[in-house]
């Protein structure tokens, strides 16, 4: 998984059904910060992306869900 600057992707971590922000990712783990907080590194197999943002100038905002 790749991000671009400005990028946030949100997604849903199972089975624990935690949600949280993509930092990063290597190797096939993906970087979570979770809604609580917490950090954790996840397999890509363990993750449903809930949306994408992305802020080209930062003053705009466009939402793209993914199904």
């Amino acid at each position: 998984m790749k991000l671009l600057d400005k990028q946030k992707i949100t997604v849903q971590i199972y089975p624990g059904r935690q949600f949280g922000i993509v930092i990063g990712s290597h190797e096939g783990l993906i970087g979570i910060l979770l809604s609580n907080g917490e950090y954790i590194d996840v397999s890509q197999e363990k993750l449903r992306i809930v949306s994408e943002e992305v802020e080209p100038d930062g003053s705009q905002e466009a939402v793209c869900p993914v199904y």
